[in-house]
């Protein structure tokens, strides 16, 4: 059994790292794949980069679908890339990383080897861009496993996507539209979340996709800014509580949005005592108190945020 699998990448000013991105897909020992890449805007050599290996893929007999967007972020690219999949299982790794030679080929035999599982779970490496291994990313199961849970509060989940593979029914099942929501951020969740919930998934205990470290894309000078983080979180905030009513029967459904009220609460305290805003820490304790969830560590953060100090997390 040789299934079709593909490959769907969206990239922005991706050029310095295509060569390697494109090189680990064209070094797979799986052959039986299609690669569908989407160039999000880009303002550097990302298109000629991404038409010099198209060349490369045609020689090889491979599919490669090549679409251009204006600047809309990832999950505008990849609603743009969903209808051209034709492939039985799809993944979608980051222009910027780096597949194992077995990446496919692992995933496709242990989606095989459990046909009624939609979705597979792989580790990583994260390195820098020298090859320098920074550790492991793994997840870690509970004994009652409830990756869904997890997702939702961001605990013991990685976001490097290419450690994931999809059946694309399941998929099709859960986006009949082809579409998911267009944020600027929370598109591993939306894809991630259904199948958690509604689905069967199981774990690949073996490193198939190397997390490149790039200083350049990971700055935190936003971070800096209260507003900023406030706002980024609270429309994270928002999404999830969008996919937990589609997605939840009607009990779930009461139980998950509280989860998630208290986390951001939690949270939107922990950043408030950062920046030793009073006011909001003084909202945000009343919060969990009406949730009925505030606990002493809340209550230590709300304090010493009365008092102008900021406490280590």
């Amino acid at each position: 059994m040789n299934p079709l699998v593909s490959i769907i990448t969206p990239a922005y000013n991706a050029g310095g790292y295509l060569d390697s991105f494109f090189l680990s897909v064209l070094e797979q020992d799986y052959d039986n794949y299609e690669m569908i890449i989407v160039n999000d805007g880009s303002t550097d050599d990302t298109e000629n980069k991404i038409l010099s290996y198209k060349k490369l893929f045609d020689r090889r007999g491979i599919r490669f679908v090549y679409l251009n967007q204006e600047n809309g972020g990832q999950a505008k690219a990849l609603n743009l890339a969903f209808p051209h999949i034709r492939g039985e299982y799809f993944i979608w790794p980051d222009s910027d990383d780096v597949l194992c030679p077995d990446n496919i080929s692992a995933k496709v035999k242990f989606m095989t080897a459990h046909p009624d599982y939609a979705l597979g779970i792989s580790w990583a490496e994260y390195i820098d861009e020298a090859g320098n291994s920074l550790g492991l990313l793994k997840r870690v199961p509970d004994k009652n496993d409830n990756l869904f849970r997890d997702l939702l509060i961001s605990k013991n989940v990685y976001f490097c996507p290419g450690i994931y593979i999809m059946k694309t029914s399941a998929f099709v099942e859960s986006y009949p539209a082809l579409a998911i929501d267009e944020s600027r951020a929370g598109q591993n969740y939306q894809l991630l979340l259904p199948m958690a919930y509604g689905y069967q998934y199981g774990y690949i205990d073996k490193v198939l996709y190397k997390y490149v470290l790039h200083p350049s894309s990971h700055s935190n000078d936003g971070l800096q800014n209260e507003n900023m983080q406030l706002r980024r979180f609270e429309e994270h905030e928002r999404l999830l509580k969008r996919l937990i009513a589609s997605i939840c029967s009607e009990g779930d459904n009461a139980i998950y949005q509280k989860l998630v009220a208290v986390h951001f609460a939690r949270l939107y305290l922990r950043i408030a005592n950062q920046h030793c805003d009073v006011v909001k820490a003084r909202d945000c304790f009343a919060r969990l108190i009406r949730l009925k969830a505030a606990s002493l560590k809340d209550c230590a953060y709300a304090c010493a945020t009365a008092m102008g100090l900021s406490l280590k997390k």
